[in-house]
């Protein structure tokens, strides 16, 4: 009787065994169900040189006797947002903003060789351009190596405004200037983006569910604006002024832009199903 319940007892405890590693060989058959390609949201800094308005300080200068020839290369950001779904290109969106100035005092007094509309006052110029550019985006933009380059293009639309207002002390001369608001709209324009850089990733486990990386990137933002800048200050002389103040001034709103950004890369949680 007692080697047969010594037997029984081996027995269960081989039984137990088998299943306890049956249990290990499922886990380990376990399969991945759902979509394991992240999602890229990328937060940067931004600076945007070369801002094209030659027309319009041209006659900044001239006229009223301005010393700036173009705008500041502001310091703006961007932030987008993508996803995987074409291999190693990403689709997504991005959205921008930069602010560029012109603030200067002087006292102007003009010459019969320059314009000869008015009598010397001293002039406060405020001028701004406010653009907030957004964008479909496409990205050839490797998500699985730590380190590598990426190219990308973007299209849509930008909202540019232009703000410029005068401030003129009083004069009591003939033909003396009084300052004023002199131009403050909103244009929406069409807004074009080419882009390349690096990303150095920050984490070598490829396979983790978030990742962060550093970029550095160059691009080109082209987003052009026509607007009759000049009319209000034309019309603030007493004299007579050119007829193509009252025309159209163009400006490249956009230029070649410097990004330093910080990336997150997102994986979607797999869904494990053992077997049963």
């Amino acid at each position: 009787m007692r080697p047969l319940l010594l037997f029984l007892v081996a027995f269960g405890s081989v039984v137990t065994a088998i299943a306890a590693d049956s249990t290990v060989v499922g886990a380990a058959r376990s399969v991945h169900k759902g979509n394991l390609k992240p999602v890229r949201a990328e937060l940067s800094a931004m600076w945007t040189f070369g801002i094209d308005a030659d027309e319009f300080f041209k006659d900044y200068q001239l006229v009223l006797g301005g010393k700036s020839s173009g705008f500041n290369a502001p310091m703006g950001f961007s932030a987008s947002l993508s996803t995987y779904q074409l291999g190693n290109a990403s689709i997504g969106v991005m959205a921008g903003y930069y602010k560029a100035v012109v603030r200067e005092n002087y006292n102007y007094d003009p010459l019969i060789i320059d314009t000869s509309f008015a009598p010397p006052q001293n002039i406060t110029q405020d001028i701004s351009l406010t653009c907030l550019p957004a964008m479909l985006t496409i990205d050839y933009y490797p998500y699985n190596r730590q380190f590598t380059g990426f190219v990308g293009a973007g299209v849509g639309l930008g909202a540019a405004t232009f703000r410029w207002t005068e401030t003129i002390t009083s004069s009591q001369s003939i033909g003396a200037r009084l300052g004023g608001e002199r131009y403050n709209e909103t244009h929406l324009v069409p807004a074009v983006m080419l882009r390349a850089g690096v990303s150095l990733g920050l984490d070598d486990e490829l396979g983790a569910n978030i990742r962060a990386a550093i970029t550095m990137e160059g691009g080109y933002l082209y987003m052009p604006l026509a607007a009759p800048l000049f009319a209000k200050t034309a019309d603030s002389f007493v004299a007579q002024t050119p007829e193509r103040l009252q025309g159209m001034y163009k400006i490249q709103s956009g230029g070649l832009q410097l990004r330093i950004g910080f990336v997150l890369f997102i994986r979607p949680p797999a869904k494990t199903v053992g077997n049963s």
